[in-house]
């Protein structure tokens, strides 16, 4: 009885024909179809030569690829690195293989297969005995699955076995039980695969050094039933002689005897002989307590040849203490001392042993400490790197937005003034035709009013040369029309008015270049703009033709416009 270390795997390995790849369809979950190469893996190829399963892992990863099939594609691949790997007993070679291909699935965009092969590099420091670099990339792994989310990748929770073993290294036995029964939550249909009877024992056995004797012996029943479901003898008689070892420290030797013997039985059975061997050294210890001094001594007998060939501090001891006190019941007092004197050596041997252990344990949980500290560290200032990296990204995004929206502003607001330009200069064209039509129709106006006042002014002649007395009053009347200013002060406000809105700083401009000119004056420019002729200005003015010719004869004069120069494209450079 023994117990039976697990290093990472806790995997079954049987004997069958090779057979090609197995085809996987997309509508399994991620886990079954990590489940049915790894059961490909170890039931089909190990018992190949390294070349067929090599070629056979390429061809099947090539498979997978062609059939859009990522994660088994990524499985065949590791595979093929853990075989490789396999394929040398020891240090540097196998790590430095699990090493390189952590660095070419990280390369590969692969960070779960990255994170596998860290865990296969701490198995092969495990394997060694160096638990603190085995804890280590343990630990990088766990982190990493963490990170993805386990729940999402439940394949990964078999590799919590592998952490759960150094926590038992270093006697920290809590926390191997809390990764024991994580490993033991990969779901059922993994059996042909994963090895549920080995986590349930060493469950079994954290239990019980923790002396929590009744959680100790449900999981080694538990432990016992998965072995009996699929017929391994071995391990039934290991999880019975492990339960019996536990009734035994409770004091129940009645209930540890059976249990004991046919772990006996079953380790010599399979060649187990250090299970066997342990088993026969708690019996003899029953046996002797009962008084059953020949029973103590045929046990005794039979695990003489094995004692010195298997021997070890722990196992001289119990054999040692067993003579003592067979010797001491059957009164040899001589061969009693001279085995007190071997087991008190041996105590003493073991004392420092268990001394030096566990000083080793205790260095290397601080080692471990730091190392996880390290790896806190660097995960720390790497979440910080990417916080500062996502910060500025945001800023970078936010001024991108900001400044996108700041030139769509500018330019909703370039097409609102441009928008509004138009629709002003649209307004001031339609105010401009509508003072031009006014204008217009203002000179209309004065033009039919001096055409009438011409009508007056010819029957005024008709009048004059007949000379009627009756005509007098009405002579009075059209001479009194006549002479009166046809483009009155009323009149001159409506019509600068007007002109203003057609020509919209005529006036300011004029005064501005010809400050000298009078009333008259300014009123004969603007006619002049209108391009009206001599004799409608006459009439417009209430003055004659003849004053109207003169007034511009002044007018040159005044401004000094040279003989060549026409009043008309003077007055429309202003």
């Amino acid at each position: 009885m023994a117990r039976k270390s697990l290093l990472l795997w806790l995997f079954v390995c049987s004997l069958s024909v090779a057979h090609a790849q197995p085809a996987i369809s997309s509508s399994l979950s991620k886990d079954e179809q990590v489940k049915t190469i790894w059961a490909w893996y170890k039931k089909s190829l190990l018992t190949q030569d390294s070349a067929s399963v090599v070629n056979q892992l390429q061809a099947a990863e090539q498979y997978y690829r062609n059939k859009d099939l990522e994660l088994p594609m990524q499985q065949a691949w590791l595979i093929q690195q853990v075989y490789l790997s396999t394929q040398y007993r020891g240090l540097p070679t196998s790590v430095d293989i699990m090493l390189r291909a952590e660095e070419t699935a990280r390369q590969k965009g692969w960070p779960m297969v990255a994170a596998e092969c860290w865990y296969y590099t701490g198995d092969y420091y495990f394997v060694l005995e160096k638990f603190g670099p085995a804890f280590e990339y343990m630990q990088k792994a766990r982190h990493l699955f963490e990170a993805k989310g386990i729940n999402n990748y439940p394949y990964t929770r078999r590799y919590a076995g592998g952490l759960a073993e150094c926590y038992y290294r270093f006697g920290e036995y809590e926390q191997a039980i809390k990764h024991y029964k994580e490993a033991l939550a990969v779901p059922a249909y993994w059996n042909n695969v994963f090895y549920f009877t080995a986590v349930e024992n060493s469950i079994a056995l954290c239990y019980q050094q923790l002396k929590q004797y009744d959680s100790a012996i449900y999981y080694f029943n538990r432990s016992h039933a998965s072995a009996a479901a699929v017929k391994d003898s071995f391990y039934m008689s290991l999880s019975y002689g492990n339960l019996g070892y536990t009734y035994h420290l409770q004091g129940k030797d009645m209930l540890a005897l059976p249990l004991l013997l046919e772990d006996y039985e079953g380790s010599m059975k399979a060649r187990e002989w250090g299970s066997a061997i342990n088993a026969a050294m708690v019996l003899v210890t029953i046996y002797l307590r009962q008084g059953k001094v020949s029973e103590a001594q045929r046990y005794l007998d039979l695990a003489r040849p094995y004692v010195y060939q298997w021997g070890g501090a722990v196992l001289y001891k119990n054999w040692y203490e067993n003579l003592y006190r067979y010797h001491q019941y059957k009164g040899n007092d001589a061969l009693a001392l001279q085995y007190a004197d071997s087991l008190l050596l041996y105590k003493d041997s073991l004392a420092v042993i268990r001394g030096n252990r566990t000083l080793n344990q205790a260095k290397l949980k601080v080692e471990t400490e730091q190392h996880l500290k390290a790896i806190n560290e660097l995960e720390y200032q790497r979440r910080q790197e990417v916080f500062i990296r996502n910060s500025l990204l945001i800023v970078l995004l936010l001024t991108c937005i900001i400044g996108l929206l700041w030139v769509n502003r500018q330019r909703l607001k370039r097409n609102k003034e441009l928008q509004l330009s138009a629709m002003a200069r649209e307004k001031d064209r339609q105010q401009l035709a509508f003072a031009q039509q006014e204008l217009t129709g203002y000179t209309n106006k004065l033009k039919e009013k001096n055409e009438l006042i011409e009508q007056f002014r010819q029957e005024l002649e008709q009048l004059q040369q007949h000379g009627l007395q009756e005509n007098k009053e009405r002579m009075e009347n059209l001479h009194q029309l006549l002479n009166a200013t046809i483009l009155t002060e009323e009149d001159w406000r409506t019509f600068r008015d007007l002109y203003e809105k057609v020509y919209p700083g005529f006036f300011i401009r004029l005064r501005e270049k010809m400050p000298d000119l009078s009333a008259a004056d300014t009123r004969l420019i603007a006619l002049t703009k209108l391009q009206l002729p001599p004799k409608d200005m006459a009439a417009m003015l209430g003055v004659s033709y003849d004053a109207i010719k003169k007034a511009r004869q002044r007018l040159r004069k005044k401004v000094n416009l040279p003989e060549e120069g026409s009043l008309d494209e003077l007055v429309n450079l202003i």
